[in-house]
């Protein structure tokens, strides 16, 4: 008992100081999750919870590029904690604690050993790119849960012999995909695989399975069916066509030979041997071993590595962060082989990572650690400048500056919009702007401010190489780090 609560304890104290501890210091990043950030404000201050909106985005005015379950907790969050870049991660962050929670309840579930539990947890909270993705303003943690929750009601399912819990994992399936969309499946289509696999061909017909499914499925009609009632098709068009087709289509990426096609498809084997180093490497010794032992629940989460890998890997989009989809199950696999290489030491490893929890705890509270970079400082020391310049209806130029990151940035931290250029305008009729500038050219920035007075962001180094015409007409009202703001003298 007193060992049990030793791992409780130093689990605890690694996910809530790893999760939270510093969270304050660093600003939001573009493009997520300023956006994301802004999106969830906007149902604060409309009182809209039935349509996303990105504020001053004239593409995604109505934003359909997610389900709404994180931007609702996320105005939640906002609503009992007030709006800031801290309380802008807490439900990230929160999740991230489920997730390492969750591991270790899924190892001990499947192995009946909290020590392999242990190991699975430390797993993953000793693996910082996990912690990136969780510190943000983002979407994984939570569709990460939800997925790692549906996996677990499906052994307990499997081990109790009562398929009820099966109800509870299409649940889980079902919350997950009005967390992220369709990833969340995974878990109906790798407990279909895992009795097609294990010979259980009658449990696929098991009432509770069937239901299960169906419960996945009807439960994102909480948003579907109120959203086709009062928008029409903009749900069909905006997100299962512009959004998950688009996706699966490549997002606009063309591939010239078969090369470049055979490159896509490979695409998450450079990334799982780099990004998820070393737990990618000693977790194939944990698969090595379970298929050797003939472990049968241990083939679900095999399964379920498999069929994300699979199922991203069809998709022509692809993003080196989507294999977390599967990490707490590889992590699971770490934490049994782990468990078999350091038997003898058990005691030890208990010890020194609890010794070591309260340690790391210390520095975080008493210590100016830093856990994140700070990218962008400036839009949140030029916050309360910019408010009280610029008119509300005012937007601003961000000269030689990715569009994107701009418009992610200014509405979060400044609450105004971004001017847009012509050649941008154009090319987001074909979804291609995405890395574009906004204003790029200096005859396009002459004609904005010939036309009335402007507001321009630019950088310093920029600024230096603007011909002598446009310096002249243009003035310094506030320096802040990389950039100049300056506004446009009247002709």
């Amino acid at each position: 008992m007193k060992k049990t609560y030793l791992i409780i304890i130093t689990i605890t104290l690694f996910s809530f100081f790893g999760m939270f501890g510093k969270l304050a210091i660093t600003e939001l990043q573009p493009l997520g999750s300023a956006a994301h950030a802004a999106i969830a404000r906007e149902i604060i201050r409309t009182g809209d919870w039935l349509t996303l909106h990105w504020p001053y985005s004239e593409e995604f005015r109505d934003f359909y590029q997610f389900p709404p379950l994180f931007f609702w907790l996320q105005a939640l969050c906002f609503k009992i904690f007030g709006i800031s870049d801290l309380t802008a991660k807490f439900v990230s962050s929160f999740f991230g604690v489920l997730v390492i929670i969750a591991t270790f309840v899924l190892a001990k579930i499947i192995t009946n050993d909290e020590y392999i539990g242990f190991l699975s947890s430390l797993t993953l909270i000793l693996h910082p790119y996990f912690f990136r993705h969780s510190r943000k303003c983002e979407l994984e943690t939570g569709l990460i849960f939800f997925i790692t929750l549906g996996i677990i009601f499906f052994v307990l399912a499997e081990k109790k012999n009562q398929p009820k819990y099966l109800l509870l994992s299409g649940i889980s399936s079902g919350l997950g995909f009005l967390y992220k969309g369709p990833p969340a499946y995974c878990v109906v289509a790798s407990i279909l695989i895992y009795y097609l696999i294990t010979k259980q061909y009658k449990k696929i017909l098991n009432p509770y399975h069937i239901f299960s499914i169906f419960i996945s499925i009807l439960l994102p009609f909480i948003w579907f069916i109120p959203q086709l009632i009062y928008k029409g098709n903009a749900l069909i068009e905006k997100y299962f066509i512009n959004q998950i087709l688009w996706s699966i289509q490549g997002r606009g990426a063309k591939f010239q030979n078969v090369f470049e096609k055979i490159k896509n498809y490979l695409f998450f084997i450079p990334v799982f041997f780099s990004y998820y180093l070393p737990w990618s490497v000693t977790g194939l010794f944990g698969v090595y071993k379970t298929i050797k032992e003939k472990n049968k629940l241990f083939y679900i989460i095999i399964i379920w590595v498999a069929v994300v890998w699979i199922g991203f890997t069809i998709a022509g989009y692809k993003d080196d962060y989507y294999l977390l989809a599967f990490w707490p199950g590889w992590c699971v696999v770490n934490g049994y082989i782990f468990s078999i290489w350091t038997q003898k030491i058990k005691e030890k490893i208990i010890n020194i990572f609890a010794t070591l929890s309260i340690i790391f705890s210390l520095l975080v509270i008493f210590t100016p650690i830093k856990f994140d970079k700070v990218r962008n400082p400036e839009f949140k020391k030029l916050s309360e400048y910019i408010k009280n310049t610029v008119p509300q209806d005012k937007k601003i130029i961000t000269y030689k500056l990715p569009y994107y990151d701009m418009i992610a940035l200014i509405p979060w931290y400044w609450d105004r919009g971004v001017e847009k250029s012509s050649y941008i305008e154009e090319k987001l009729k074909n979804k291609k702007a995405w890395k574009e500038k906004s204003i790029d050219t200096e005859e396009e920035l002459l004609n904005l401010i010939n036309k009335n007075q402007q507001f321009i962001l630019i950088k310093k180094t920029d600024y230096d190489n603007l011909s002598k015409e446009i310096k002249d007409r243009i003035k310094i009202l506030k320096e802040e780090g990389r950039f100049y703001f300056c506004v446009s003298e009247k002709l």
